[in-house]
């Protein structure tokens, strides 16, 4: 099956994930290219070393205004049918696999999204209008992979942000040391053009601004997990009206 979405292919959709797939305007356009340049960034820094991060404690330092919390609350979120057999479940099923794949995909709008669960649930009935007998099961397995990829997101997120504050913190050290030498270049009366001066120089201006521009996408870096979140939201409600 072909799923469309507003008159696309979403396999095609899915397959590129260009803007061209979508009539956007402008300001949907810069919003999409910096979502991708902040998944890059958490991507990043969740990488190598990061995956040892524990999550059970509250950092020493956390940057975000929301609270510390890397677990999604399940119950906040699903009123439904219990989904703890589902998890165990739902990826031996090619078709539900497809849908989670395209759902989890974060440029989706809840628009398309809505879209999306109406044409899978619409799968499962006789000839749209009689729910067949696996409908709500296939609902719940439906679920029950967002769920699973959205609460591993959400701990990768978080990971990518306590290792985005440990770079700050090694940056501003940094920008701390080259500002020490600096002065201490300056004490001494050093040519400013010499090769030392113009290295420890060019270095701090480097972190400074490299701290800089990190410092402004903190608020964006936060807002991912609630993005994650409000995304399982409205994908919950939808599929919830289908089955109850």
């Amino acid at each position: 099956m072909i799923l469309k979405l507003k008159g696309y292919k979403v396999k095609e959709w899915l397959a590129n994930l260009s803007l061209n797939n979508f009539n956007l305007g402008e300001n949907m356009m810069q919003k999409t290219i910096f979502n991708f340049f902040i998944y890059f960034t958490i991507l990043v820094t969740t990488a190598s070393d990061s995956l040892s991060i524990e999550l059970d404690k509250t950092p020493k330092k956390w940057p975000c205004d929301q609270v510390y919390n890397p677990k999604l609350n399940l119950g906040s979120i699903w009123q439904g049918p219990s989904i703890e057999e589902s998890l165990k479940d739902w990826w031996k099923h090619d078709d539900v696999i497809e849908y989670v794949n395209i759902l989890s995909e974060p440029t989706l709008t809840e628009e398309n999204g809505t879209v999306v669960i109406e044409e899978f649930a619409k799968k499962y009935t006789y000839l749209g209008v009689l729910k067949k007998p696996e409908q709500r099961e296939k609902l719940i397995f439906l679920f029950a992979g967002l769920y699973q990829k959205a609460k591993d997101r959400r701990e990768r997120q978080y990971k990518g942000i306590i290792k985005f504050v440990d770079r700050q913190e090694s940056l501003r050290k940094a920008i701390g040391e080259s500002s020490k030498l600096i002065r201490k270049y300056r004490k001494n009366k050093m040519d400013k053009k010499s090769k030392k001066y113009i290295d420890a120089n060019s270095q701090l201006e480097w972190n400074t601004r490299v701290f800089d521009q990190r410092t402004r996408l903190t608020e964006y870096v936060c807002e991912e997990p609630v993005f994650n979140t409000q995304r399982l939201g409205y994908q919950a409600r939808k599929i919830l009206s289908y089955i109850q």
